[in-house]
């Protein structure tokens, strides 16, 4: 190989090393998360907000709930609102054991389980949170 050609190669190999070292650095340096909190208004257009919900409880009292579901993008939105009738369903399993006094004392805990059993289910991304906005205890 000539003399020429081996400063060629050799600058080629330097560029694609450079370009390989900056490529890492900037992964590295990237201040992008993908974990990132979303804004208030990702908030609201990524969510879900359920009809009222009648449900007996086991100590012979009704509650009626209404929940707003966070998730992470717009097709999980969209994947929750037609998987309602599943939601509904894990939320009968939840609370057929429950007092209504059990019922307002541990509300963040109840949220968790109903957010834990639904992502179980999703496909397209996942529930973030589940909020109780509405809560009527008869």
């Amino acid at each position: 190989m000539s003399n020429n050609g081996f400063k060629v190669v050799l600058a080629i190999l330097s560029i694609i090393a450079l370009a390989g070292i900056g490529g890492v650095v900037y992964l590295l340096l990237n201040d992008t998360d993908a974990d990132q909190a979303l804004t208030i208004e990702e908030q609201v257009k990524y969510s879900y907000t359920t009809e009222e919900i009648n449900l007996d409880l086991a100590d012979n009292r009704y509650v009626q709930l209404k929940f707003n579901i966070l998730t992470n993008n717009g097709k999980a939105r969209d994947e929750v609102e037609l998987r309602e009738f599943q939601f509904k369903n894990i939320l009968i399993k939840e609370t057929v054991n429950l007092t209504s006094d059990q019922l307002q004392e541990n509300l963040s805990d109840f949220e968790d389980r109903l957010r834990d059993e639904m992502n179980k289910l999703m496909e397209e991304g996942e529930i973030t949170d589940v909020y109780i906005v509405g809560k009527i205890v008869q």
